[in-house]
């Protein structure tokens, strides 16, 4: 195949390949949507009438408790007053007694006395005021003296009489919060709009990875082999991966091509023949010439095979790993206290945050480490490697029995999480082109996004009902099912790309950077500008303000579980939200730079909200808004930030290769994760909790104004040609 044709072929095929892009786009919107629109009506409708049931189940329940408590109280109480003749006046430790009713029934509000002229003698729950206040309302709306439930002032009350014997009766009042009930059915609401939410997200994720891989990318080939045969070249074939419709064609196609073929010799034969048979050489000359002719329009020789090489394919598995490390975002701080030494000189502060701290250490250990084996041995390998780790790790945390112990196990799960990581992020490299590098690289942040959002609250229901260490049984089971997903999606084929023929990787027998290769790559003020003052800032929040200070802080307000998790819920969904808008309009526009000042600063004004704390009342909503803020600040420059480094990684992909960049990237951006627990430490324990949060936005802010001088400076220097630099 000579060049001519081959740049025509690349040209054509390139062309109409976006063409059926934008032409997919429509059908793949629309069955989305469908599927969307399906999935929802009908979990919004198991969940309406699943709360309409609760409710209409959860009310009587809640007043016969309060019927059986007040039945229980008056007879006591009878038994008092009119077999041991005590006046109802002089009964000793009756408040004490209710406090310690109260105590044990937090569905109940309050408990009071009252005689037969509606003074109240004895009241616990609510002061004297506010239960005169309800007697009042009780007069006022004619209700009767004994009564078995009656709404007033917010308060489900319930009176029983107490027998007096010889003296006069008096009456119980139970009361029965109306808030309590109100709460008890939003929280059922929000567990099952969180469990929509989550089932929603994992259908999305899983029927938007098979109409990629099994719909639009083999039709986008057969577009591509019907283009290289308009232009007359027949020399590609379809990798066939399924058996299903879309398998059939594929099939078909190969076999159409391969019978072509076949004729094709046998044309070459027959002219062969024909040519040698002629007396006349002039004759035999012009069948030769023509012979030539044809074989220089139609080209039949040995081609690519095409294969459905996307970055959507990393998708689902890289969303289960990363959902069964989320699993313990909202309860690990958590875990780690109850095995926290009390006796040592060291603040038990630190102790929680070292766990997390030696968990980032190992992952950005085996990241650079990752990066190495990927160019070697390929993504396959590696993420199975990295699966293997974490499943020890999630297993070793279910037996734990000592700190030191949890710290062994989170380092174990920490260095499978880099190796996974990186194998990712190496596959997405390698099949990323050129003009959508930011859309590409959504696709990896869309994935890992899904998890967070996902595994915080479900993490949070199960550790509530089941245990944290149950949860930890949960997340390994769900890592296995990734390596699976894994191992059959890359089963019997290459784990890189090959389609661009001049996607040379380097040939090394080193893992990691030497030397001169970290030299070179710090000496490049683009990839130290995008490191420093934008990706371990960010990492730095992931790990210090949101998996560590948030939990703990929001733990300290009276949240439970399922409520950090849903609040630490907001980052990914705030994340997901942008992260498509934003790397669509990056790589129309090419402003990468820009958009990670704007995403930068939002997160850096998002904490420093926390100045307005006295006007909004509840540090909890400071918190979710700032949690919120993260999220857009993430959806808008992670895709930016790995944009830039792919076009580092791109300069040097023919000697340090581009994983190997891209491990070296995710080495030092680490150090973000690193830091973030150690500055947390540091902020609360001179600022407090809201102090330290205010803290955080200053340092971002700081950060990102330096970065808006360099960016700037970038913006006006030409793009360099490929680096031909040694890797020592």
């Amino acid at each position: 195949m000579n060049t001519e044709s081959t740049d025509t072929g690349t040209v054509g095929r390139n062309s109409v390949a976006n063409v059926f892009r934008k032409e997919q786009r429509g059908l793949l919107v629309r069955l989305l949507l469908l599927a969307v629109v399906v999935l929802v009506l009908g979990q919004f409708a198991v969940s309406w009438f699943s709360l309409v049931g609760f409710d209409r189940e959860f009310d009587p329940q809640l007043h016969r408790k309060a019927s059986a408590v007040g039945q229980s109280l008056s007879d006591q109480l009878s038994y008092a007053v009119a077999d041991l003749e005590i006046p109802s006046q002089e009964l000793v430790g009756v408040e004490d007694y209710f406090e310690t009713i109260l105590s044990a029934n937090n569905d109940i509000e309050y408990l009071a006395l009252i005689d037969t002229s509606g003074s109240v003698l004895f009241v616990s729950g609510i002061s004297m005021n506010e239960m005169n206040s309800i007697m009042a309302s009780l007069s006022a709306q004619g209700v009767e003296q004994f009564h078995t439930g009656v709404e007033v002032e917010e308060h489900i009350d319930g009176s029983f009489v107490v027998d007096g014997g010889e003296q006069p009766d008096i009456v119980l009042h139970v009361g029965v919060s109306g808030d309590h009930i109100r709460s008890h059915l939003a929280e059922v609401f929000l567990e099952v709009a969180t469990i929509v939410v989550i089932c929603w997200l994992v259908t999305f994720e899983f029927l938007l990875f098979f109409m990629v891989a099994r719909v639009e990318k083999p039709m986008e080939n057969i577009q591509r082999t019907m283009a290289n045969g308009s232009l007359g070249i027949f020399s590609t074939w379809m990798a066939i991966r399924s058996r299903d419709e879309v398998g059939q064609l594929i099939a078909s196609f190969n076999r159409t091509l391969q019978n072509l073929h076949h004729r094709y010799n046998d044309f070459h034969f027959d002219v062969r023949e024909t040519q040698d048979a002629q007396i006349d050489d002039e004759i035999a000359k012009k069948v030769s010439q023509v012979h030539q002719n044809i074989d220089k329009r139609y080209k039949f020789d040995q081609g690519e095979e095409l294969r459905v090489q996307t970055p959507d394919r990393i998708r689902v598995p890289l969303f289960l790993f990363i959902f069964s490390e989320e699993l313990s975002r909202s309860f690990l701080p958590l875990f780690i206290q109850r095995y926290a030494p009390t006796d040592m000189a060291i603040s038990v502060d630190f102790l929680i945050g070292l766990p997390i701290t030696l968990f980032m250490v190992a992952a950005m250990i085996a990241t650079p480490l990752g990066g190495g084996l990927v160019d070697r041995v390929g993504v396959r390998r590696v993420f199975l490697i990295g699966v293997a780790a974490a499943v020890l790790g999630f297993v070793g945390n279910f037996f734990t029995q000592s700190y030191y112990d949890l710290i062994a196990y989170r380092v174990l799960t920490g260095i499978g999480y880099g190796l996974v990581f990186i194998a990712s992020e190496g596959w997405v490299a390698q099949n990323a082109r050129r003009y959508s590098r930011a859309s590409a690289t959504s696709v990896f942040v869309a994935a890992v996004f899904a998890g967070i959002i996902c595994g915080p609250p479900i993490g949070g229901i199960f550790a509530d009902r089941f245990g944290f260490e149950a949860t930890f049984l949960l997340s390994a089971s769900l890592a296995v099912l990734s390596g699976l997903i894994i191992y059959q999606l890359f089963s019997g084929e290459s784990d890189s790309a090959h389609d661009d023929p001049t996607d040379l990787q380097p040939k090394r027998s080193d893992l990691i950077l030497g030397v001169s290769g970290w030299l070179t790559l710090l000496k490049d003020l683009r990839f130290v500008s995008v490191l420093i003052f934008s990706a371990i800032p960010g990492k730095m929040m992931v790990t210090g303000f949101m998996a560590y200070l948030v939990p703990l802080f929001l733990d300290q307000l009276g949240y439970d579980q399922p409520a950090i998790g849903r609040i630490i819920m907001i980052y990914g969904i705030a994340t997901l939200l942008f992260l498509k808008l934003a790397a669509g309009f990056a790589d129309r526009t090419e402003k990468y730079g820009n958009m990670i000042a704007l995403g930068t600063a939002i997160a850096g004004l998002g904490c420093i909200a926390a100045l307005f704390s006295d006007v909004v009342g509840d540090m909890a909503y400071l918190v979710a808004f700032a949690i919120g803020a993260l999220g857009i600040s993430h959806g808008l420059t992670l895709t930016s930030q790995n944009s830039l480094i792919q076009q580092v990684a791109e300069r040097y992909r023919s000697t340090l290769g581009r994983a190997t960049v891209m491990g070296a990237y995710r080495l030092c951006e680490r150090l973000g994760l690193v830091l973030g627990p150690i500055i947390a430490v540091a902020l609360i324990a001179v600022f407090g909790y809201k102090g330290a949060i205010i803290g955080f936005g200053v340092i971002l802010l700081g950060l990102i104004s330096v970065f808006v001088v360099i960016n700037k400076f970038l913006q006006d220097q030409p793009h360099l040609p490929e680096a031909g630099v040694a890797n020592e």
